[in-house]
C-alpha cells in the first residue's frame, strides 16, 4: 500500500529526474568544509525537487558565508599565535578565530566583496560577477523588490474591457510585470527555475577555488 508521503514523493519524482544531473557532480562531491558543505547539500536538495526560490535564498546565504568565512581563516592563518599544549580545543578554535569574527563578521555583503578583494581571495572577474548576484538576486529577493528581480521584462496577456454586456475580450497586449502585482508570484517562480541552477554551478565552483586560496597547504 503506497502511504500518502510516498504518493507525495512520486509527484516530484519527474522534476528530481530531470533536475538532478545538473547538479549531481557538486552533489556527490563534498567540499570537506564543513562550514559550506551543509549550504551546497541543500541548495543541491533545493534544486533537484523544484524547489528554485529556496535555492536562490541558500545561494544568497552560500555567497555571503563563503566571503565571510574566507576572510575570517584568512586572517587567522595570517595572524596565527602559539597554540598553547594541553589547551581546550574549542576556547583555542574559538581564540583562534575571534579577532577574524569581530573584523569580518558584520560587514555588509558590498563591503565583503570589496574586502576579499583586497585580500586576494577573488579576482576582477570574480568581484564583477558577484556584485551582480547582490544586486540581482541577494538584494532582489531578499528585500522583494519587483522591479529589480523583473526589470523592464514584460509578458503578453489577453487585455479585456468592460461594457454594458459585461467582460468583453480584447486584444493582447504587453503587460509590464513588475507593475502587475497578480503575476508575480507565477513568473517569479518561473524566473527563479531559471536562474537558480547556474548561480548555484557558479557559487560552487568559486568555492572549490576559493578553498585553495584560503588554505593553500590543504
Amino acid at each position: 500500500m503506497v502511504t500518502e508521503s510516498k504518493k507525495e514523493f512520486l509527484k516530484h519524482q519527474g522534476t528530481f529526474e530531470r533536475n538532478y544531473p545538473e547538479i549531481s557532480e557538486s552533489f556527490e562531491n563534498e567540499y570537506n568544509w564543513p562550514e559550506m558543505d551543509t549550504l551546497r547539500h541543500e541548495a543541491c536538495l533545493c534544486i533537484a525537487f523544484g524547489l528554485s526560490q529556496s535555492a536562490i535564498t541558500i545561494c544568497n546565504h552560500m555567497m555571503e558565508s563563503l566571503l565571510k568565512y574566507s576572510l575570517i581563516y584568512h586572517h587567522s592563518i595570517n595572524n596565527e599565535g602559539a597554540f598553547k599544549p594541553g589547551a581546550d580545543l574549542v576556547k583555542v578554535m574559538e581564540a583562534y578565530t575571534e579577532e577574524g569574527i569581530k573584523k569580518f563578521g558584520d560587514l555588509t555583503l558590498g563591503q565583503t566583496i570589496k574586502e576579499a578583494f583586497s585580500n586576494d581571495l577573488i579576482d576582477d572577474k570574480e568581484k564583477e560577477m558577484l556584485n551582480k548576484f547582490r544586486v540581482n538576486f541577494r538584494n532582489a529577493y531578499s528585500h522583494s523588490d519587483k522591479e529589480m528581480i523583473f526589470e523592464d521584462k514584460s509578458i503578453t496577456v489577453q487585455s479585456a474591457k468592460i461594457s454594458p454586456e459585461g467582460i468583453v475580450p480584447g486584444t493582447p497586449v504587453q503587460a509590464v510585470i513588475a507593475k502587475n502585482p497578480i503575476v508575480h508570484s507565477i513568473a517569479q517562480a518561473m524566473k527563479a527555475s531559471q536562474d537558480a541552477p547556474g548561480y548555484f554551478l557558479y557559487l560552487d565552483g568559486l568555492v572549490r577555488h576559493m578553498k585553495k586560496r584560503v588554505f593553500p597547504d590543504g
